[in-house]
């Protein structure tokens, strides 16, 4: 959570780039409870990882950051300066600060510099998402050039706008600190900062010019330590810190809590740092030097000195730290009292040697909690036990257990955005390494850590692990390899059921996090997620396991499927990856093709009856089609495809996303499968999907993209894949032998030559054709299909209620599943009836005089109008996508402005009120579909043939 939120709600800062009604559509839980876009996004929205609109940077972003994109920091580049003005504003603006938060990384301050001077300071780094980093990076990025009038002019602005959030408060002391020293700037803005908030101020001493600036660091006066109150120990682990160990315990012997007990542990140390520790003994009775050269790692030495506390309250302070003279009393004084919390943090600032204060790895300002800092009552540490020893984060694993086990009221955070901790920025830290590093928190070794401490703390207390023993006989959880001590030798964790997924051999959490980009936007726990939700959902667990196949060839278990092969499928040979045996004979050499689908719903629509029509051409031209698919979720379109095809596979493989590219073993294992069906081609009957394309050209044999979406017309979907549509166009360009498009409009957005695209028109279902056309009394006016927002079912609500105040009688009928997004409109007007769902077009139109399109996006062909007008039934659409051009100017029905529901009531309205004009309007609708059937048939099915055949 951002540690500043609450400064930013007390702002009127209303992002610029925030888009209210995309914010609604986009995220329909806020719609459907009735709260105000901007209000939720500022309060939670953002924290939750929405997005404020259409914009895809902050997903490259974070996938860059995770090291999933192929394209690395070139997609973010690109993004930054794109100048062909195909992708929003807000997306460059977040792709620069993107790319400079990255140069500001790796110390190219000036190449920073110069990608914020092309933003508007107050417009695009201030007010385009009213976050105060942007602004705190462009400072620093000024003063590490020596540009500090620039630094101020942003100070002052982002001041106007912020006002006395602290992290600008720092930034400004980095600014004074140039020109007037520390003595100065520090006297002059952080005294006042910490006097705000009731505590004794920080001085740099001047005594020790030849030592860096952090070493300087003291209390602005005389601390006179209070002595009185509860024992404090704190526990400084020190390994090889000669040169930090002393200003680290001089910040302790500083302490305005007296009564302290300052436990130092050697971890083995082969520098002076026993020797320092020796003489601080001898000036403070308080200081104790432990001998922790046997303890593995620094939590080992912890747990020395947790052993050895014998303070009321324990806490730990690095050796390389600083500590606020405050810091400890704060702490404390928020434990004492019958009804106080069990522990508590403050807060800190990383920082340079020579004292300028810096942002780190999450990019959210310059204070955060310091979890290193936490604070326990004795009774807290008899009822966890001690760390974990591991390389790295077990006091975030220890902070996590504290609340599993007393809540999250049991932690409270003192001066939120205080610095009462400094910690020195050191490049050779573990958490600057990039196995281990701090960056690993967002994917990789610490996540992983993390996740797997927080499963174990969901059973801890029911499996009596708790205390955690100083030296345990056992893991009590698995370990990421990259954080494991081999000196521990710690036997593995005894065999849990609850940890069955984790040990199944199957379950992989980087391709569940890879596979599945919705889950990344959320940071979700894979595991926890395909345990608790995923499997129902048909989701798999990895590249080896189809949960939606599995379920349908040896279903329906009362458990779960995985769970289900790994106790009794397996011993019995059933496969972890079906193959449904079709109706088409063996294929003669020569003649197999695999055919990739991209979804296979409960329900069929478009993209089902697609892949239908696409398996019975190739028939047709000779060829003998093989299915593979996704997922498979409908037994009866599955016999449906069984009829039309010689085997059907279910194989786990997602969509594109961004620049991630599929997984490594995604991508084998269609190798694969394409290698041993001696194909000799793959067709994949959509533009979404990348991994069957790359697993041909991995076998060596060419593939055909039969492309039904037009993505440059499309924002919605080119949100879900994460990239524009001159992006996915080059991508599939570069992937993919050959095309064919369901319309001219998407013919045209390939922008192929002839002999590399062929014009594939959708089919519809023939005895439409002879479906009678007599209108209902009153007529029935339709919307066909899956009911959801992007297909309008919002705007025929509206198109029924204004066609009502304008006195028509209609019957208006939703045919078509029912969704979230129909839940969501509540009670419907009384002209309107949810008719159901209905598998085939025929049986549809049947209930249907007039239908009508109203999409948000643009149709690449519009399938369900084809069908509309070949029986007859005059269509109203919008002016959007490719259903216009199939009405021509044939009277057919009527085309109005795209998202104008009252111009489709009154043309509604003037259709029905003449009995004459609707009949004239049916046959109009049935002749001009009869003549694009007719053009749609004579399409070349030698287009379908393999280059090898042809």
């Amino acid at each position: 959570m951002l540690h500043h939120l609450k400064f930013l709600r007390r702002t009127r800062c209303r992002p610029l780039f925030f888009d209210a009604q995309w914010y609604l559509d986009r995220y329909g839980d806020v719609a459907a409870a009735g709260l105000d876009p901007l209000q939720h996004y500022l309060r939670w929205g953002r924290d939750e990882g929405r997005l404020p609109c259409l914009m895809m940077a902050a997903w490259r972003e974070r996938d860059v950051r995770w090291g999933l994109s192929e394209a690395d920091h070139d997609t973010l580049d690109a993004l930054a300066r794109n100048t062909a003005g195909d992708i929003p504003r807000a997306d460059q603006v977040w792709a620069t600060l993107a790319c400079a938060r990255l140069q500001a990384r790796n110390g190219n301050w000036g190449d920073a510099q110069a990608l914020l001077r092309g933003l508007d300071p107050d417009r695009e780094i201030l007010r385009g998402f009213c976050l105060p980093d942007p602004a705190l990076l462009s400072i620093e990025a000024d003063v590490m050039a020596g540009d500090l009038a620039a630094a101020r002019q942003m100070l002052t602005q982002a001041r106007a706008l912020f006002g006395l959030l602290p992290d600008l408060t720092l930034a400004e002391a980095n600014i004074l600190a140039i020109g007037a020293g520390h003595g100065t700037a520090w006297t002059q803005v952080l005294a006042p900062l910490y006097r705000r908030a009731g505590k004794i101020s920080v001085a740099v001493d001047p005594a020790h010019p030849d030592q860096p600036a952090f070493d300087g660091l003291r209390p602005a006066g005389s601390v006179r330590p209070n002595r009185r109150g509860p024992l404090v120990s704190v526990i400084v682990p020190a390994y090889n810190a000669e040169t930090t160990l002393a200003t680290t315990l001089r910040s302790l012997r500083d302490q305005s809590w007296g009564n302290l007990e300052i436990l130092v542990v050697d971890n083995g140390s082969t520098d002076r740092t026993a020797e320092i520790a020796r003489i601080a003994t001898r000036q403070d009775p308080r200081i104790r030097l432990l001998d922790g050269h046997a303890e593995p790692g620094t939590y080992g030495a912890r747990n020395l000195g947790m052993a050895q506390a014998s303070g009321a309250f324990v806490t730990v302070l690095d050796a390389d730290d600083w500590a606020h003279p405050d810091r400890i009393a704060q702490q404390a004084r928020a434990l004492t009292g019958a009804r106080a919390p069990v522990a508590s943090l403050a807060h800190w600032v990383r920082t340079t040697p020579d004292l300028r204060f810096t942002r780190w790895w999450r990019e959210e300002g310059l204070t955060h909690p310091d979890i290193s800092s936490l604070m326990i009552r004795a009774e807290a540490r008899e009822a966890l036990g001690f760390w974990d020893r591991a390389r790295a984060a077990a006091d975030t694993e220890y902070h996590l257990r504290l609340q599993a086990r007393f809540g999250p009221k049991s932690l409270i955070e003192v001066l939120p955005g205080i610095p009462l901790s400094f910690g020195r920025v050191r490049p050779q830290s573990l958490t600057q390494a990039r196995e281990t590093g701090i960056g690993s928190h967002l994917f990789g070794a610490r996540r992983d850590y993390q996740l797997a401490g927080q499963r174990w703390h969901l059973r801890m207390q029911d499996r009596g692990d708790l205390p955690l023993p100083q030296y345990p006989k056992e893991r009590p959880y698995q370990i990421p390899a990259a954080l494991a001590l081999p000196a521990t030798n710690d036997p593995p964790p005894r065999a849990d059921d609850a940890e069955w997924l984790a040990t199944s051999g199957i379950y992989e959490d980087s391709w569940y996090m890879q596979n599945y980009p919705d889950l990344r936007i959320r940071e979700t726990d894979g595991h926890l997620h395909y345990a608790t939700t995923g499997e129902a959902e048909d989701r798999d667990p990895g590249p080896g396991f189809s949960t939606s196949g599995y379920r349908m060839a040896y279903g329906p278990f009362s458990g779960s499927p995985l769970r289900h092969y790994l106790q009794e499928g397996r011993a019995q040979g059933l496969s972890p990856l079906p193959i449904f045996e079709g109706a088409l004979p063996p294929p003669a050499a020569g003649r197999h093709v695999l055919v990739f689908g991209h979804q296979a719903r409960s329900h069929v629509f478009g993209a089902e009856r697609c892949l239908i029509d696409l398996l019975e051409r190739l028939y047709a031209a000779g060829m003998t089609p093989s299915v593979v698919l996704p997922q498979i979720q409908n037994p009866d379109y599955l016999e449906t495809l069984k009829a039309r095809a010689y085997q059907v596979h279910v194989r786990p493989y997602g969509w594109i996303f961004g620049n991630v590219p599929p997984h490594p073993a995604t991508v084998a294992g269609l190798a694969e499968l394409i290698r041993s069906s001696k194909a000799v081609e793959i067709h994949q009957n959509t533009a979404v999907m990348d991994a069957p394309l790359r697993a041909a050209r991995q076998v060596g044999i060419p593939s055909m993209v039969h492309v039904h979406e037009l993505p440059a017309q499309d924002p919605r979907l080119c949100m879900d894949l994460g990239c524009s549509a001159e992006e996915l166009r080059h991508h599939l360009l570069r992937h993919a032998d050959r095309f064919s498009a369901n319309s001219q409009a998407v013919a045209e957005w390939l922008g192929l030559p002839a002999g590399q695209i062929a014009l594939l028109p959708n089919r519809i279902n023939p005895d439409l054709q002879t479906l009678p056309f007599a209108p209902a009394d009153p007529p029935r006016v339709a919307l066909i299909g899956s009911l959801i927002a992007k297909k309008g079912v919002r705007d025929f609500a509206e198109v029924a209620r204004q066609f009502a105040r304008m006195g028509g009688e209609a019957q208006f009928l939703l045919i078509g599943p029912e969704t979230p997004d129909l839940k969501r409109l509540g009670d419907l007007p009384a002209n309107i009836r949810h008719a159901g769902y209905v598998p085939d077009p025929v049986a549809a139109m049947r209930q249907a005089d007039i239908v009508l399109s109203l999409s948000h996006f643009a149709e690449s062909f519009g399938l369900t109008v084809l069908e509309a007008m070949a029986a007859g039934r005059p269509v109203i659409c919008y002016d959007r996508g490719t259903p216009p051009t199939l009405l021509g100017e044939a009277g057919a029905g009527f085309v109005t402005a795209a998202d104008d529901t009252a111009a489709v009531a009154k043309a509604l309205c003037a259709l029905i009120a003449d009995d004459r004009r609707l009949e004239a309007a049916s046959k109009a609708a049935r002749a001009r579909a009869a003549m694009l059937i007719d053009g749609a048939e004579t399409a070349s099915l030698a287009a379908l043939e393999p280059p090898s055949i042809t």
